[in-house]
């Protein structure tokens, strides 16, 4: 049980008691199931891991067996590819940054007009408050002179008139309270207008006081908008020198891939002729014939692990896809929240995820003690198993028809089993190469090869068991120092996990 699992096992055991307290009718059977069904899943996930950091270290290893050069031309494009991916993220961001900053201006200059139009129509209001009050001023001056001239309301000639009953002493005074009253009314005008100056005059300070913020807003936003347009120009500049740089690159790469499928048809040719040599071995020097039936087994076998070997690189292919697109996704998102936090538009806070613990690393493969007819070749750990894979360069699946053991150069190669040493030859492909009879073993005629050797350690004829036969090297098509250890049943190449 790994760390990871136990500390699960933990916090599931206290989910667990927490439900039984919350929820006592909660089955105690479901509770185990669901506990179980997660645990399960997570192995699953962990294995999956596990299996896809295997396969990515063959991927890598197979590139060890091609040119140096193809290598060098596949990363540059790689890396140049990424760049120009992550310009084409940029410069969405610039855009999206400049989109932002145009919207931002837009706004300002319609709350701005907002603002001067608010501003002429109080500055317009306070005008005609002005000649309203003067209108009133004047109004009230008028009554106030005319009613000195007529010596005032409460004279004591009119008092003494209207005492006696003298009808137009009674209108005169009648007159004189209108008179009044309308004076008074001019008054309390000439007083809420003063209030609504002042509410006014208040406002247009208010107003003009936006105005300002506003206008260091503008100046503001327009030096943003120039930053992200020059930003977003330089980004357009720079990805259009990545495009023309992946032009020249995929140029190159196309060179060495040609150079590449040369030399693959080439090994094709050779394990053509190596198989047709084993089988004409097998049946002239053993008298053993093709077992129509079981070689149709074997093609359907190999049929089935390919298409196997498809689905599994286009699982991997979806997944790096959905990294991609999971990575630039975030990306934009701490792009716009950055960009809230400049336009002063704060998103809402998210708790902070605690990552998930790292799975626990997997040991590094090591050859296991021989109990088979074989014997380990090299005491060094297997960096490739035979089998199909996608050629993480060309991108379609090819058989690695051996399985590659991690040998420095110069390590010692030692026969796997008994038997003749019926070649030790060199081609561009193998590089060189032993081949190694072992007789009938188990109905069939057992061969092993050693490719890549640095040098052979004795001529051929008889060998035992653990003798020595060549040193580890990288000859031929291969750029890294390892063995490819290949077996053959009457010429067909199968898989050396079965023989060890």
């Amino acid at each position: 049980m790994t760390i990871s699992r136990r500390r699960w096992t933990g916090v599931a055991a206290l989910a667990m008691a927490g439900l039984m307290v919350a929820s006592p009718a909660f089955g105690l059977d479901d509770i185990r199931d669901r506990i179980k069904d997660v645990e399960a899943q997570q192995e699953e996930q962990q294995a999956e891991q596990e299996a896809s950091a295997e396969r990515q270290e063959e991927l890598e290893h197979e590139l060890s067996e091609t040119s140096v050069e193809l290598q060098a031309a596949e990363k540059k494009l790689r890396e140049t590819t990424e760049k120009v991916e992550q310009a084409e993220l940029d410069l969405t961001i610039a855009e999206d940054d400049l989109a932002a900053a145009e919207a931002a201006e837009e706004r300002v200059a319609g709350e701005l007009e907002v603002a001067h139009a608010n501003e002429a129509k109080i500055e317009q209001s306070l005008a005609d408050n002005a000649s309203a009050q003067e209108e009133t001023r004047s109004a009230v001056g008028t009554i106030a002179r005319e009613s000195y001239k007529s010596g005032g309301v409460g004279n004591l000639a009119v008092t003494l008139e209207v005492l006696s009953g003298g009808g137009d002493a009674v209108r005169e005074l009648s007159m004189a309270r209108t008179v009044m009253r309308v004076q008074d009314n001019q008054i309390e005008r000439l007083g809420t207008m003063l209030a609504e100056e002042t509410a006014e005059q208040d406002r247009l300070a208010g107003v003009r006081r936006d105005i300002a913020l506003l206008l260091a807003e503008a100046e503001a936003t327009t030096i943003r908008k120039g930053e992200a347009r020059d930003t977003a120009e330089q980004l357009k500049k720079d990805l259009e020198a990545l495009e023309a740089q992946q032009v020249k690159d995929k140029a190159a790469l196309e060179v060495e891939i040609t150079k590449l499928e040369k030399t693959l048809v080439e090994e094709q040719q050779e394990a053509d002729a190596l198989e047709a040599q084993l089988k004409t071995l097998a049946e002239e020097k053993y008298g053993l014939k093709q077992d129509e039936k079981a070689e149709e087994a074997r093609l359907a076998e190999e049929a089935r692990l390919k298409k196997e070997a498809e689905e599994r690189a286009e699982r991997e292919r979806i997944a790096e896809e959905r990294r991609k697109q999971e990575a630039a996704e975030k990306a934009r998102r701490e792009a716009e929240e950055k960009r809230r936090e400049q336009y002063d538009d704060p998103a809402p806070a998210q708790p902070p995820s605690n990552p998930p613990p790292a799975p626990d690393p997997a040991p590094s493969p090591q050859p296991p003690p021989s109990n088979g007819v074989l014997s380990w070749p090299s005491n060094a750990r297997v960096t490739s198993e035979f089998g199909w894979r996608m050629h993480p360069i060309l991108r379609y699946n090819k058989l690695h028809a051996g399985m590659d053991i991690g040998a420095m150069c110069g390590d010692p190669v030692y026969a796997a089993a008994s038997g003749t040493i019926i070649a030790n030859s060199y081609n561009p492909v193998a590089g060189n190469k032993v081949i190694l009879d072992h007789g009938i073993v188990d109905g069939v005629n057992l061969v092993t090869t050693y490719h890549h050797l640095e040098s052979f350690a004795r001529g051929t004829g008889p060998v035992s068991r653990g003798e020595l036969v060549g040193y580890a090297g990288t000859t031929g098509g291969s750029s890294a120092c390892h063995l490819h250890f290949e077996t053959h049943e009457n010429g067909n190449k199968v898989n050396p996990r079965q023989w060890l």
